[in-house]
């Protein structure tokens, strides 16, 4: 269980390295982190440079002024330009924001949205709200997820003012199991499924999407066990055919695309649910996708994380390659050789699609996926997550396909292999695995031998 104190215990660590060590105010801050982090404590919400008094006192009476010019009901260029200043006093840090909640902002901004009427008050104090509680969701209560709901069912709500309502529902989510699950227990879904029509404003759909991928995060180390994959499966029954629909219609459009491939490998929790999309369509999309954005790394990137998540069902793996994901994937690597993300997301699909399946291992091999492979290894020697991924790839590759090995030897994969070892002591198993399965001298280590010692994994060569 992680360990967690609040601000007043650090602030008075801090004071008591001053007063009692004699150290200065920057060695006591740094010596109480130390202090705290050798006991295991979260100082993720901690603020480590506390504001001096005048800053704080500066910002409660922005907020109080906000407040007087609520309660006036006073609609001038006042508010706006008020509501500007303490989104700006946000934006500073954590620190501000944690002034600014003390001081009941959250309150007073909800106040203002509803006492004004008026587009440009109202997209101001959204703004705000989200300065407000980006990284501080905490502040949310059971007023505030009431006004989500509201505001997003209202049919008749600007859609600018219902994109920064989503943004703002993302932010409560992030890091905040509790708030994810009253969010989602308010039937939001429901919500969200009415956004991911092709009739939709594109930013509202994106942020709709966005909204998705927050309720599924599992992120809150203050919480044990979360819903993420109760709530991914909900998401997913009610609305991968308006997803599916959305990938079809908008074919041409990079940022929509972009969000839609990071929603679907969210969603991919469940066997049946990667069933769903191959039956909807979704391959032959994802192949356009590929093609239609074949210089975008990010669409890539994306799109190897989806396949990697669609490997998980058989049937789905099975038929990627009989609509031609082989050379799509081959080029996909090529094209995308110069972004390291993309390419170790591409040798992460390669292995999981070749997982147990020889067929498709051939199917990439007549590809020329082992010259890829060994390019991508020697382009990034220095990159532990592609020399890593590169080993699952080989291994899969040649583990049930033995001919191949002579290949990826022929091409000097063992060379760069042994150099991994040297480099990358913390991937050791998964490289003397590739080496194991090409045929290496290399020779399985005894992981227990039954006599009470420590479990140690990994392999040992012949000579060592």
């Amino acid at each position: 269980m992680v360990l967690e104190i609040s601000q007043e215990t650090f602030n008075n660590a801090v004071k008591e390295n001053v007063e009692i060590l004699g150290l200065s105010e920057e060695e006591a801050l740094e010596e109480a982190i130390k202090q705290f982090e050798a006991q295991g404590v979260d100082l993720t919400n901690i603020i480590k440079n506390p504001m001096s008094s005048e800053e704080n006192e500066g910002i409660t009476e922005i907020v109080q002024k906000l407040e007087r010019l609520q309660k006036s009901k006073s609609q001038d260029a006042t508010i706006n330009d008020t509501l500007e200043l303490l989104k700006a006093e946000c934006d500073k840090g954590i620190a501000q924001r944690v002034a600014a909640g003390k001081a009941d902002a959250y309150y007073v901004l909800l106040n203002i949205y509803e006492t004004f009427n008026e587009k440009t008050v109202q997209t101001n104090t959204l703004k705000t709200l989200i300065a407000l509680m980006t990284m501080q969701p905490d502040l949310l209560d059971a007023r505030g997820v009431e006004f989500i709901i509201n505001n997003l069912k209202d049919q008749n709500q600007d859609p600018q003012l219902q994109r920064l309502i989503l943004k703002w529902t993302k932010e409560c989510c992030v890091a905040h199991e509790m708030n994810r699950q009253k969010i989602f227990d308010a039937h939001i879904v429901d919500i969200i499924k009415g956004f991911l029509t092709e009739n939709t404003p594109n930013e509202v759909i994106r942020e709709a999407l966005s909204v998705s991928r927050a309720l599924v995060l599992d992120d809150d180390i203050r919480v044990e066990f979360g819903k993420a994959h109760e709530h991914a499966r909900v998401i997913a029954s009610e609305t991968l055919c308006a997803i599916m629909s959305l990938l079809s219609k908008f074919k041409s459009e990079e940022q929509i695309n972009i969000d839609i491939l990071l929603t679907l490998t969210a969603l991919m929790v469940r066997s049946e649910f990667c069933k769903k999309v191959d039956d909807a369509g979704g391959l032959e999309l994802l192949k356009s996708v590929m093609e239609t954005f074949a210089n975008s790394d990010k669409i890539i990137k994306n799109s190897f994380k989806l396949i990697k998540a669609l490997a998980g069902n058989d049937e789905c793996k099975a038929h990627m390659f009989t609509k031609g994901f082989a050379s799509v994937m081959a080029n996909s690597l090529l094209s995308s050789m110069k972004s390291a993300p993309a390419v170790t997301a591409g040798l992460a699909a390669v292995a999981a699609v070749t997982l147990r399946n020889p067929e498709n291992a051939n199917a990439l091999y007549q590809a020329n996926i082992a010259d890829i492979i060994v390019d991508a290894m020697k382009y990034y020697s220095k990159e532990k997550s592609v020399q890593k991924a590169a080993s699952w790839a080989i291994r899969n590759m040649v583990s049930r396909n033995k001919h191949q090995s002579a290949k990826f030897l022929e091409l000097g994969v063992e060379e760069l292999l042994m150099e991994d070892l040297k480099k990358f002591k913390d991937i050791e198993y998964d490289v003397k695995a590739a080496l194991r399965d090409l045929g290496c001298n290399v020779t399985l280590k005894e992981e227990w031998t039954g006599k009470g010692g420590a479990l140690t994994t990994g392999f040992r060569r012949d000579n060592d």
